[in-house]
């Protein structure tokens, strides 16, 4: 915008003010002479300065926008179509010369820009350059003159602005008071319509024409707020004309409109135009609509609707239209409400005997059917019919059954015939019912086309009603109530009746379906408290009071009581996670029961035990079935593609022999069966010695629990001699416990304790960190050793274990060659396929692997063949009788002889004396290791042994 001071303007040579030319000052008009006086005086002004057009803006302080209020326009300004009207209001943010005036309290010109003006109507007004002069009351602006083109004004624009500035406030605030007196008016005729309306589309229809004529628009329209969305329910114009095809579209909308929306949702007025998004699309193109004033129905939370004043042509409304429409649309919003509350309150009444009779009717309805026919009952008692039935459906959606119908048998024939086996979306009827949720009243049976006219003839309908049978949103079937005797036309009140009907049908179904519910909870509440979710067995609970029956029952009754612990099962969960052992346990029930004759009962205790209880069975019975138990759990479980196997402890304790009470041959049968876990042979029976035993177990294992956490365990080390060399090349780690009652304890001592007690993992990766510590010392010291260190069943089937013998290495700078990982046969076959799997990681990382206590196991030389192994270690077994037992030494020289064919290193341990080791150095053995050599030490210990032994000369 090019704007400037008007500065040094020229004075034209009449130089009369406005006051010298025969007006009175404007300040002593009164409020109903002031607008003629502004009329007057802008056209003599105009005429004096010979301008094209003068215009008065009134600027609105609240609102800060302009608005054009009066003009004075020569002909010769003119356009053939006449002089434009100004009804456009503008923001002074959008009306830089305004703002410029306003802000400034000084006269701007501009020139060759005319949107400066004010955007939208300059093109409208014609603008080409405008000069623009305050209207000052006092240090107030109330407004600004604008001359036309700048050339015209001269040095008289001042003071007749100052003569203008009086006469325009006190018209503008008189025409504030009007519009003021005016908005009362038509809220008075608002609640004068009301009072005299007959119904609400009188209501509505009445507000419409009055808020639209008063707004200075076209139209008015209220949408109402119905059942959670806006419904268009009357469009009203300022003319008072009714267009029927108008109001037919407006009523049909296909899409709501978006500024509607928007009001209702924030509860505050809005005002949008064809550049806003809240005005686009089916609206502006069918209604012609350039601009839209909308304003909330009542107040929050209590909003009823949206009231919309529209214009054809842009338009931003004045303060005092905004002011209107607002409390237009809070008195009509609470009208709406009083009136929609007077009518619920009597279809309320109308209803409330059907509605109590209902509730009564289904108090004891128990299921769906019999709250469906409960229904039908209430809606044609309530709709005047003779005849009704209920549509129910599946899950599917197809018709699978009818109730309740006063049909006669032949009548009923039909319906089957036609109806059941129907998928519900096929039937018109369903889908109307569907859509809207509510009632459907057909008056004319023959003129619809909802349901088929040869059903319609065969159960000669006249007029019928369907309702829809509701759970929560979801639909379970239809009721249908018609009349065979003429047809009806329902009134208002029966409809609203209705719907309220079925509103609390919903509810007798409701209550039907909880007290199903109920029933269904109470029985499984108590096969829950009977039975264990996961797996379906009997609980603890239902096996001790079976067990209480049997041995407090009459008679002398035999009983015996088998614990099942399974072994292994810890690593199944730590290693694949709880999932996987929820899986596998709900496996091991049906494979148990295998085991198993009618009769005998088998439930899950907790976690992996299980017990079973024989009835009339002694010892023998019981050992059989532990013996088949193990059986059955020998083979694989498969999951998820992965083999899993388990092996189970087993107690067993019997009535009377071990008792006859209840809590004591449970806990006697706990105790055989954590004897039989130690022993690792299956199963055993209790012995009066086992709970000493047992006792002594408990507190081992939890003095080795305080153990691993106070770090009381060592390691110990022998060391591994190269039968080649004469040197030391290695040691292998042997942990010992400074048990604090019973001194140095060697690993048989409570190894397999913690192994039972699923404490393996820890005390294993506890024993190699320490190892592979000591190692880096050792070999900072000069002494490049290789480090041996034993795997339980837990390590080997722990998939992280590559992971965490990664990390140890890198942490402790320790060469991956420089380890080598002792495996049992055993801990390798307990599961092969996951052991290989483990055993490739490491392998993958330079870790040498070692098969331990060779020739004690399963010696399978197909798993030499497929396993990446590197060592064979043979058991101390065969050395002990090396020089004494000639078949021993045969299998220590083939051995020897295998391991070279399969290029792997050879170890034995065991040597204790000279003439084994002589012997292995003649059958070229290549590293051994016994108490002959060294026994085994701290790592200290081990340290000064290195630095004392001379370094030997190699073995020839």
């Amino acid at each position: 915008m090019r704007a400037r001071p008007a500065q040094d303007r020229p004075v034209a040579a009449d130089t009369e003010t406005m006051g010298t030319i025969g007006f009175a000052s404007a300040g002593e008009l009164s409020p109903y002479d002031a607008e003629a006086a502004v009329v007057h005086l802008l056209d003599r002004l105009r005429q004096r300065l010979g301008a094209s057009r003068v215009t008065v803006w009134v600027h609105e302080a609240t609102t800060q926008m302009v608005v054009p209020y009066r003009q004075s326009v020569s002909a010769a300004a003119v356009p053939g179509s006449g002089v434009p009207v100004l009804d456009h209001a503008v923001p002074l943010v959008r009306a830089p010369l305004m703002s410029a005036v306003v802000r400034g309290r000084r006269p701007v010109r501009v020139e060759a820009d005319p949107d400066a003006v004010a955007p939208g109507i300059a093109a409208q007004l014609g603008v080409e350059s405008v000069h623009g002069e305050p209207l000052l009351v006092g240090d107030r602006v109330v407004g600004v003159l604008t001359v036309e083109p700048v050339a015209a004004a001269d040095g008289r624009v001042p003071q007749a602005a100052a003569d203008l500035a009086q006469a325009v406030s006190a018209a503008w605030t008189r025409r504030s008071e009007t519009r003021r007196l005016a908005q009362a008016e038509v809220l008075l005729g608002l609640i004068e319509a009301a009072a005299e309306a007959q119904s609400m589309e009188h209501l509505l229809a009445t507000a419409c024409e009055q808020l639209a004529e008063l707004g200075g628009v076209e139209r008015a329209c209220v949408f109402l707020l119905e059942d959670g969305r806006l419904v268009p329910r009357m469009a009203g114009y300022a003319d008072g004309r009714r267009d029927a095809g108008t109001w037919e579209q407006f009523r049909t909308a296909p899409e709501p409109l978006p500024l509607v929306e928007a009001v209702l949702r924030t509860g505050e007025p809005q005002v949008a135009d064809r550049d806003s998004a809240l005005l686009t699309g089916w609206w502006v193109d069918t209604f012609s609509i350039a601009s839209v004033l909308a304003v909330p129905l009542g107040r929050r939370p209590q909003v009823s609707g949206v009231l919309t004043l529209d214009s054809p042509r842009p338009r931003t409304f004045s303060e005092d239209v905004r002011r209107l429409a607002a409390a237009g649309g809070t008195h009509l919003g609470s009208l709406v409400q009083q009136a929609r509350t007077s009518q619920a309150r009597a279809a309320s009444l109308r209803t409330a005997r059907a509605v109590r009779q209902m509730l009564v009717d289904g108090a004891g309805a128990i299921g769906v059917e019999e709250a469906a026919e409960v229904l039908a009952r209430a809606v044609q008692d309530l709709a005047g019919t003779e005849r009704s039935a209920a549509y129910l459906v599946d899950d599917s959606g197809t018709v699978e059954s009818v109730l309740h119908m006063e049909w006669s048998p032949e009548h009923r024939q039909v319906v089957a015939d036609r109806v059941v086996g129907m998928q519900a979306d096929d039937v018109p009827l369903w889908r109307a019912t569907v859509r809207d949720c509510r009632p459907v009243f057909v008056e004319d049976a023959g003129a619809s086309d909802l349901l088929d006219p040869r059903l319609i003839a065969a159960l000669e309908l006249r007029s019928y009603v369907s309702v829809p049978l509701l759970s929560g949103d979801r639909l379970l079937g239809l009721v249908v109530t018609g009349s065979v005797s003429s047809s009806v036309q329902w009134s208002p009140a029966v409809h609203e009746a209705v719907r309220q009907v079925t509103l609390e049908g919903a509810l007798v179904v409701e209550n039907a379906k909880l007290r199903a519910a109920e029933q269904l909870r109470l029985q499984q509440l108590a096969r829950e408290a009977h039975h264990d979710p996961l797996t379906g067995l009997a609980n603890r609970r239902r096996f001790t009071e079976e067990l209480e029956r049997t041995v407090y029952g009459p008679g002398d009754r035999r009983c015996a009581v088998v614990m099942i612990d399974l072994d292994r099962f810890k690593e199944v969960n730590d290693s694949f996670g709880h999932t996987v052992g929820d899986d596998l346990l709900s496996l091991v029930g049906p494979r148990l029961e295998l085991a198993l004759q009618p009769g005998d009962l088998l439930a899950r205790m907790g976690g992996d035990e299980f017990a079973v209880l024989l009835p009339d069975a002694g010892e023998a019975r019981a050992r059989e079935v532990a013996g088949r138990i193990g059986d059955v759990l020998h083979e694989a479980f498969v999951l998820d593609g992965m083999s899993l196997t388990v092996d189970a402890s087993i107690g067993i304790s019997l009535c009377p022999d071990h008792g006859r009470d209840r809590s004591l041959l449970l806990a006697r049968a706990d105790t055989a069966m954590y004897g039989a876990k130690r022993g690792r042979h299956g199963s055993e029976v209790w012995a009066p010695d086992a709970d000493t035993d047992s006792r002594t177990r408990l507190e081992t294992l939890e003095q080795l629990r305080v153990a691993l956490d106070a770090d009381q365990l060592d390691n110990h080390y022998q060391p591994q001699l190269d039968l080649h060399t004469g040197r030391v090349t290695g040691v292998e780690a042997l942990v010992r416990w400074h048990h604090p009652e019973r001194g140095l304890l060697a690993p048989g001592a409570f190894l397999p304790l913690a192994e039972q007690a699923g404490l393996m993992r820890r005390l294993a990766l506890q024993v190699l960190e320490r190892a592979i510590r000591d190692l880096r010392d050792w070999r900072a010291a000069g002494h490049v050793l290789s480090l041996a260190v034993n795997l339980s069943v837990s390590n080997l089937q722990d998939v992280a274990l590559p992971d965490q013998v990664q990390l140890l290495l890198e942490t402790h700078g320790v060469p991956a060659d420089a380890l080598v990982l002792e495996i049992t046969e055993d801990v390798l076959m307990a599961d092969a396929a996951r052991s290989q799997q483990v055993m490739a990681g490491l392998r993958q990382l330079g870790v040498r692997l070692s098969i331990d206590d060779y020739g004690t196991g399963y010696s399978s030389l197909a798993y030499l063949r497929a396993l990446p192994v590197d060592e064979l270690k043979l058991d101390r077994s065969f050395v002990s009788s090396l020089t004494t037992d000639d078949k021993a030494a045969a299998i220590v020289r083939s051995t020897l002889q295998l391991s070279r064919d399969l290029g792997m290193t050879m170890v034995v341990e065991g040597v204790e004396d000279a003439a084994a080791l002589d012997a292995l150095r003649r059958w070229n053995c290549d590293v051994a290791q016994g108490y002959h050599i060294a026994r085994p030490m701290p790592a200290d210990q081990l340290l000064a042994w290195l630095r004392a032994r001379p370094v030997p000369a190699a073995v020839s």
